[in-house]
């Protein structure tokens, strides 16, 4: 009997603690499901980018020439699904900065309806290249709980621009950090200084610079 009322006391304990942290909404408990599948899609980009980028096969002309998701496809650097879903890509309005630069998540719904795409960022000759992110559709409801998430899970092993809207490269300091003003106010570890409540929060949207990702852009 003691044993049968601690179990009852932890399940009640955590749906008290569920209710507190969601609101008592469904859509949140969704979000963290949600949330494992995102950094399984990113890491699954990030891995295929670290291969290109040490082969040189990432580059930037400074001509506004510059690689592109479709290019390391058909180079193969990403799973065999990943890389037909990357050079299949046809005109779509929601394939942010380019059809020729956009994967549209395999788990969220494909290039159909897609609730997640990636862009791969370049900027300068020997700078890192950067992961956008973008939620909509089917992520849209969430983007502002998942984007939160997803910064605080990886804060410890990447540099994450909260503020983007087009996937701009930013500069990153000799610690991997983005520059304080695109980061949150309230991140003791980074010192940002971006107002809670600011729009580019929660938009879904933001761009990720992984700290173990060489700085190794090349120019062709």
């Amino acid at each position: 009997m003691p044993q049968l009322i601690a179990m009852v006391i932890v399940v009640v304990g955590a749906m008290i603690y569920m209710f507190q942290t969601f609101g008592g909404t469904g859509d949140k408990i969704e979000g963290i499901a949600q949330r494992t599948s995102i950094i399984t899609e990113i890491n699954n980009i990030r891995n295929g980018l670290q291969l290109a980028v040490r082969a040189g096969d990432i580059t930037n002309d400074g001509a506004g020439n510059v690689t592109t998701l479709r290019d390391l496809a058909v180079l193969g650097y990403f799973a065999d699904q990943m890389n037909d879903e990357i050079a299949d890509n046809t005109d779509n309005a929601l394939l942010t900065n380019g059809n020729g630069n956009a994967y549209s998540a395999i788990s969220f719904g494909g290039e159909n309806n897609p609730g997640m795409i990636i862009n791969l960022v370049v900027g300068a000759v020997d700078t890192r290249p950067g992961i956008r992110v973008e939620f909509l559709n089917e992520l849209a409801t969430n983007a502002d709980f998942l984007e939160t998430q997803i910064y605080n899970d990886l804060s410890a092993v990447a540099s994450i621009d909260r503020t983007t809207t087009d996937g701009s490269s930013v500069a990153i300091d000799g610690n991997g950090d983005t520059p304080d003003g695109t980061r949150p106010v309230d991140n003791a570890a980074t010192v940002g200084t971006v107002a809670a409540g600011t729009a580019t929060l929660t938009d879904g949207i933001f761009t990720i610079y992984f700290k173990d990702m060489p700085e190794r852009i090349a120019n062709p």
